[in-house]
């Protein structure tokens, strides 16, 4: 955006299957755009494929300045599958769970600040990696997250928040353990799950990988390889308690934390895959590339 330049068309895509606190949350943000002379187009739709025909349709008419995705992480990527390769930036409302992107960019999230920063906020090149050829802006995972994220009942989610993912965690630590043969830029490891990060932040405010920062090219791969399922509930712990990193300093700590641009895991049988922490099927092998597309993000 150019210097004294102000964004004032807005297309906010929305899943109304949000609940009415989310709802609420965004009615607000929307009054604080309107009341700075901003002009909004509020898009509801559970579809992702006919948000995303929404998007496009929007894009081509050259009728707004920014989309912006108003949801959780999976929302904001779903948005930036579909501005890949294009001019018009991406904002964001965080209205997840985890929303971790929003504690990536360290957003002010009152309706005022989200307001000042998507009209006159500058926007920046975000390299996005791939999993599989697809998209992901945060982090995709293989293994025990996956497991957690396939078993999530979404609707128990939206109300009562990550107490939602307590029992898929336990069934999750309780699953034996898998064998994954990992491939980071052409030497071999393994492990039991494996993360790779293009974000320091992960489930919320998380910090999984502090070397690893969402603005800069680069992707981190996080290895647990955990001796018993005390082992790894302690890791767990320690990702949550923010001392994940020192484990990984530590040896016998079971985590392992290496520089990628190409990571290749395989496993002898279909495991579980979450990408910026949506389920993504099943599948014995996951291809990660660093810095795969390109997109406009809309910043503080």
């Amino acid at each position: 955006m150019t210097a004294g330049a102000m964004r004032r068309r807005f297309f906010i895509v929305f899943n109304p299957a949000a609940g009415r606190s989310r709802r609420a949350a965004l009615g607000e943000i929307i009054a604080a755009l309107k009341l700075r002379g901003a002009a909004v187009t509020l898009n509801e739709t559970v579809s992702a494929e006919a948000s995303r025909t929404d998007m496009l349709r929007a894009i081509e008419g050259g009728g707004f300045d920014a989309i912006i995705a108003a949801g959780g992480d999976g929302t904001v990527r779903q948005a930036a599958c579909v501005l890949v390769g294009r001019e018009i930036p991406l904002g964001y409302i965080p209205l997840g769970t985890g929303n971790v992107l929003a504690h990536e960019l360290g957003l002010d999230r009152s309706a005022g600040a989200l307001a000042q920063m998507l009209m006159q906020g500058p926007s920046v090149p975000i390299e996005l990696a791939s999993a599989n050829g697809e998209p992901f802006l945060l982090m995709a995972g293989m293994g025990f997250d996956g497991r957690v994220i396939a078993a999530l009942d979404h609707r128990w989610k939206s109300m009562v928040g990550k107490a939602a993912f307590a029992i898929p965690a336990l069934r999750a630590l309780a699953a034996p353990r898998d064998h994954i043969v990992v491939e980071i830029d052409g030497s071999q490891h393994s492990a039991d799950w494996v993360v790779v990060a293009n974000a320091r932040y992960y489930g919320g405010h998380f910090v999984i990988a502090p070397l690893t920062e969402i603005r800069t090219s680069g992707l981190s791969a996080i290895l647990f390889r955990a001796k018993s399922k005390a082992m790894l509930a302690q890791q767990l712990a320690d990702l949550a308690l923010g001392r994940l990193h020192g484990r990984a300093q530590r040896a016998g700590g079971g985590v392992l934390m290496l520089s990628a641009r190409q990571v290749v895991l395989t496993c002898s049988r279909p495991l579980p895959l979450q990408i910026d922490g949506d389920a993504f099927g099943e599948a014995q092998r996951l291809e990660i590339s660093a810095a795969q597309a390109r997109i406009q993000l809309i910043v503080p």
